[in-house]
């Protein structure tokens, strides 16, 4: 799609309710970019932020969780693992997913959720928000975002924000050997359904990226930025950022 109104949150609220769509289209994905890559997209997130090592008195939240398989895979994770898991997106999106007892769905546009701060305020051991900086960064303020979520954070807390489609990434990929190679063998490069136009004002590239490292430094903080594992679909042009609270 090249509607730029297709990158905002009521549009992604709209989609939910699609019964046409599949639970990844609902979340802007062709079927074909996230199909048999759920485990290894999982494994990868459940990796930087250490999932495996989450005790019972854990708090996981996911911004922007959407409703795909990859959702749903981390509740599994939650259930076996008897930790509490927050999702916090649309009342539209959170319908699509069923109710668990130790799973709580907090609706609304992030960070304007006031009853979330009051309640967990300095007490999420891990926060992820996957492939949903893109949208912030088109809507609204992707450094009052993260800030806000930051305040959620335990110390020691971790928060991965995952799959940054990294426009400077994706051109020096395509302009490699191997680049050239993917474009000889595939009909489309853009990575989701919800993209818009070529317009690179609208994208974040290597100074947006390099500016949240070096911006979270400065809270009390360290930050990474993360390769994603060779096996996912989009790790040629997308990368990942690890904020620590100290």
């Amino acid at each position: 799609m090249d509607d730029e109104k297709e990158l905002t949150f009521d549009a992604f609220s709209r989609r939910a309710k699609d019964t046409k769509l599949s639970p990844n289209e609902k979340i802007g994905f062709p079927d074909d970019y996230r199909q048999g890559f759920e485990d290894p997209i999982f494994e990868d997130i459940a990796y930087k932020l250490q999932l495996e090592k989450t005790e019972q008195n854990a708090c996981v939240m996911d911004i922007g969780c959407g409703c795909s398989g990859l959702t749903n895979l981390i509740i599994k994770h939650a259930q076996k693992n008897h930790y509490k898991l927050i999702l916090i997106d649309s009342e539209e999106m959170l319908e699509n997913i069923a109710d668990y007892e130790n799973v709580e769905k907090v609706n609304g546009c992030f960070p304007q959720i006031e009853g979330l701060f009051r309640k967990y305020c300095h007490k999420a051991t891990h926060i992820l928000i996957y492939s949903v900086m893109q949208y912030v960064f088109y809507e609204g303020n992707i450094y009052d975002f993260i800030h806000k979520a930051i305040d959620l954070l335990a110390p020691g807390g971790r928060l991965l924000i995952g799959d940054i489609p990294n426009e400077d990434k994706r051109d020096r990929f395509l302009a490699s050997e191997p680049g050239q190679a993917f474009l000889n063998n595939q009909d489309r490069i853009e990575t989701s359904s919800a993209q818009i136009s070529r317009d690179k004002t609208i994208k974040i590239d290597d100074s947006i990226v390099l500016s949240i490292l070096s911006r979270y430094r400065k809270f009390d903080c360290e930050a990474y930025l993360l390769p994603q594992n060779p096996m996912l679909p989009m790790a040629n042009r997308r990368e990942d950022v690890l904020i620590v609270k100290r």
